[in-house]
């Protein structure tokens, strides 16, 4: 399978569980494919990031554009799971599995352990573990949006529940 598909796997999974800083794409000369940007929205679906460490499910949905590599793909949509430990000062510790659908029809999974935390972005490499791109690894880098008003009055009162993020991908 081509390389380039691969890395926008891994790119679409990542959105898929957070977001990638805008611009923030790993030098173009050392991809072999590349995305250079996206973004998600999180879901709590059980509950929501409080001050009290608690086991939680976080689904989410996005979409990756500026890609390039084989096969013509530009973009693609993922939905994503993540499985994690969080509290508000320990957002999100736990693997992330993402479903990516790209533009010409073809499908890649991409999975990693996937710790996120205050300082951003979270960055770090994903394994395409089906379909298009199996056994590549895709570096992710996401960001998501931290210490915002909703943020913080969430952790002060009922939770945060949900929240958006951005990213960009490249196959190394």
């Amino acid at each position: 399978m081509p390389k380039t598909v691969k890395a926008l796997a891994i790119a679409t999974i990542a959105a898929a569980l957070g977001a990638i800083p805008t611009g923030t794409p790993v030098a173009a000369a050392d991809a072999i494919a590349s995305c250079s940007g996206g973004d998600f929205r999180w879901t709590a679906v059980d509950g929501a990031i409080t001050m009290q460490p608690t086991l939680l499910t976080f689904t989410s949905v996005g979409r990756l554009w500026g890609c390039s590599g084989p096969g013509n793909i530009s973009s693609g949509t993922f939905t994503g799971v993540h499985i994690a430990w969080s509290d508000c000062m320990h957002p999100a510790d736990g693997p992330l599995t993402v479903k990516i659908t790209w533009d010409n029809g073809e499908v890649s999974t991409l999975w990693a352990p996937w710790p996120v935390g205050m300082s951003q972005p979270t960055v770090g490499p994903m394994e395409v573990v089906d379909g298009l791109g199996l056994g590549s690894r895709v570096k992710v880098v996401a960001e998501y949006e931290m210490m915002t008003p909703d943020m913080v009055m969430g952790c002060m009162g009922a939770g945060v529940k949900t929240g958006p993020g951005r990213l960009s991908a490249s196959m190394i």
